[in-house]
């Protein structure tokens, strides 16, 4: 028998109202999970009309053992009051896809739980993005720490051995090989260095040098020859690759990527780096191995003269820069993402990173934390790329459903930076920059020194900022009310010296309030 369809009280129909009108694909449940309604999109995925969602359950629509799976985690839900959220693999089309799907519980007047909400959202193309942005972290630390090696190895079989082991130092690559040979007389390749959970593989790897063998046909030895980079994504398709694919494969090596390192006469060969996922080298990264590379055959040459040695401290010192740089750029354009869905705030998180930097100047900070204090500050709100546009923009107060939303940014822009290996805190600082010393803030309600300090400055600089500029929803506020409101909020929410020097910069005329509106963008 059929279990009957339950319904909700009229304040569960104005959800539902609310919902079907949102992006993602939602549905609403009963206490037996049985479905009462669905917004378009979802009702459009399974081919149905809204109105014939009620009454069935997932089992009418998903294989049982998925279905099954469904329904465990609304008990969970329901039973606990709280909502969960999970992120997985799922394929459309024929092509891989990522799948979050957020369940919350529905309550009643008197507070007991009478269903839930369930809404997937394709965050696809925002797991590329963060992948994407990852791998090219991952090259630029493997650069980093290339570039510490050239300065610190003293012998040339040091320094390409420093070079390979800082390749694969995260375990991000399973293989880093240079390998060469001294003249092109040689007809074998010699394999000079090797690191990795896979170096056993470049024991036995045989690369013959001449064109017209199979073993002269590999990526390697065509890198050489032709002198530029040759990539492979999948290895065990190349027809090039025929006489390694066995022993690849037995090693977990699905791609590739060799570039010629020719250093004078007497050093010409490769370096090779390998990874254990097919499409793994994006062109950024091969761009990052190309100039690792660079920096090898200088570092090399540069040994062979002492004059060219110390030349190459300069280098490095250039290299560390150019690679912090590139952090920067690569945040700043992180950014300009968040900014283009929000034009009522471009520019913000940017005034905000430089009021930031005024009040970490007059607090005394020294010149590598004010760095990582204005790198923090222009991503700060980086977590709103998950909020839809139009709450961004809403010209007028938000729901507290709508609020609530936005209230994850700063948990969300922490998961998304939290893996990367910054030289400073940058995803915890983000992470707190909504915290109050009494601990009214959020996310985790941290107080007092359990707060970072340059979140404590963020803070500030935040609600100067955001009041002296315009929104959405009311006219630029100035800073005469700013200061006003942070010396309100000063000693109980707000760090007594933070907002001391904020408004000894802003009495000062040291920061001038950007009054940015739509029109006065276009």
């Amino acid at each position: 028998m059929d279990a009957p369809v339950t319904s909700l009280p009229h304040s569960a129909y104005t959800l539902q109202a609310v919902i079907r009108q949102l992006p993602d694909r939602v549905i609403i449940k009963d206490l037996n999970s049985t479905f009462i309604t669905c917004n378009q999109r979802f009702a459009d995925d399974l081919g149905i009309a809204i109105e014939s969602v009620a009454g069935k359950t997932d089992y009418d629509f998903f294989p049982a053992e998925l279905a099954a799976c469904y329904q465990a985690d609304d008990r969970k839900v329901m039973l606990s009051g709280k909502a969960i959220r999970v992120e997985e693999p799922y394929m459309l089309d024929g092509q891989p896809h990522w799948l979050e799907t957020s369940k919350s519980p529905i309550f009643d007047a008197a507070g007991q739980c009478i269903g839930l909400t369930a809404i997937f959202k394709d965050i696809t193309q925002q797991k590329q993005d963060h992948d994407e942005m990852q791998r090219r972290a991952w090259a630029l630390q493997a650069n980093s720490r290339t570039n510490q090696a050239l300065v610190q190895a003293s012998e040339e079989q040091e320094l390409l051995q420093a070079v390979c082991d800082a390749i694969v130092a995260d375990q991000r690559y399973p293989l880093a090989l240079i390998c060469g040979l001294n003249n092109v007389r040689q007809s074998r390749l010699q394999i000079l260095s090797s690191a990795g959970n896979a170096r056993a593989y470049a024991s036995q790897l045989e690369i013959n040098w001449d064109e017209h063998t199979a073993e002269g046909q590999g990526p390697i030895a065509r890198c050489i020859r032709l002198g530029s980079t040759i990539s492979l994504s999948q290895l065990q398709k190349s027809h090039d690759f025929q006489p390694w694919k066995d022993a690849a494969r037995s090693f977990g090596l699905q791609a590739i990527v060799a570039i010629p390192l020719i250093a004078g006469p007497d050093l010409i060969g490769a370096l090779a780096v390998y990874a254990g996922e097919t499409h793994s080298f994006s062109p950024v990264e091969v761009q990052v191995f190309e100039e690792l590379t660079r920096n090898v055959q200088f570092g090399i040459q540069s040994r062979r003269t002492r004059v060219a040695y110390q030349q190459s401290l300069q280098e490095q010192a250039s290299q560390a820069q150019l690679l912090e740089n590139a952090l920067e750029n690569a945040l700043a354009a992180i950014a300009s993402v968040l900014e283009q869905r929000d034009p009522y705030t471009a520019g913000h998180q940017k005034h905000v990173a430089e009021l930031a930097v005024l009040i970490g100047q007059e607090m005394g900070l020294p010149q590598q934390r004010l760095r990582g204090l204005y790198l923090s500050g222009v991503v700060h709100d980086l977590g709103k790329i998950e909020v839809p546009a139009e709450i961004l923009s809403k010209p007028s107060r938000l729901h507290p459903v709508e609020f609530a939303l936005v209230k994850r940014h700063p948990e969300v822009g922490y998961n998304i930076l939290k893996n990367i290996d910054f030289p400073w805190p940058i995803a915890d600082i983000i992470r707190q920059h909504h915290e109050y010393l009494d601990g009214s803030g959020y996310p985790l309600g941290l107080s007092g020194e359990a707060i970072l300090l340059e979140s404590r400055i963020l803070t500030v600089a935040d609600i100067v900022e955001s009041m002296s500029s315009d929104r959405p929803y009311r006219a630029a506020l100035g800073i005469k009310q700013a200061i006003a409101q942070i010396q309100l909020m000063r000693d109980r929410q707000l760090d007594p010296a933070v907002v001391d020097a904020c408004i000894r910069i802003l009495e000062q005329g040291m920061f001038t309030p950007h009054l940015l509106t739509v029109e006065a963008q276009a």
